[in-house]
């Protein structure tokens, strides 16, 4: 999992649901958890824009940057 890829949460349970969301790792933050920085926008609401930190774990790569 590298800058540039895109990414999807993994969902925690059954009832979470993260489809509309598409996200970019736009840096990485140094230490043993490997967050990634990513920035997330919504399909069903283009003005919906976030950048958030997760751990790598939580996160499925859906499209290499290679």
């Amino acid at each position: 999992m590298k800058i540039g890829d895109l990414v999807r949460c993994r969902p925690r349970n059954e009832r979470e649901n993260y489809d509309s969301w598409l996200g970019i790792i736009i840096s990485e933050l140094p230490g043993s958890a490997e967050y990634k920085k990513v920035q997330w926008v919504n399909s069903e609401d283009r003005n919906a824009l976030e950048t958030v930190n997760h751990k790598a774990k939580d996160l499925v790569v859906i499209s290499e940057n290679r």
